[in-house]
């Protein structure tokens, strides 16, 4: 699932546009961001040279930037698995927008939770 911290009525167009095939909830309030040690970040980390890499190689294949409304730039993000019980067997703080685990390294994750189960 993705947790956001925008308003319902601005996941709606967000989910249109990406099709997921996950549930998207808001958060408003910022209670999970809260829970999950989330912080703010700051300029340079926000426009770090990776992060600007990384924009400018998604405008380069043809991605187009989304308004959705008034977005929170300087809100972190964050990679967490979870399991049934509520324990969190992975997490990644991210420390830039760009800062995201490979798939990879999610995988290996839920294989070596499986197998420790």
């Amino acid at each position: 699932m993705v947790i956001s911290f925008a308003e319902p009525k601005r996941l709606i167009p967000y989910q249109k546009q990406h099709q997921w095939p996950f549930v998207m909830l808001a958060d408003p309030e910022r209670q999970a961001y809260q829970a999950f040690a989330l912080k703010r970040l700051s300029w340079y980390r926000v426009f770090s040279p990776s992060t600007l890499k990384l924009y400018f190689r998604l405008l380069r294949e043809g991605k187009k930037m989304q308004n959705y409304g008034k977005d929170d730039y300087y809100q972190a993000g964050g990679d967490f698995l979870v399991d049934r019980q509520g324990t969190v067997f992975f997490a990644q703080r991210s420390e830039n927008p760009a800062d995201r685990p490979p798939v990879e390294r999610l995988l290996e994750a839920i294989d070596h939770s499986l197998r420790s189960m």
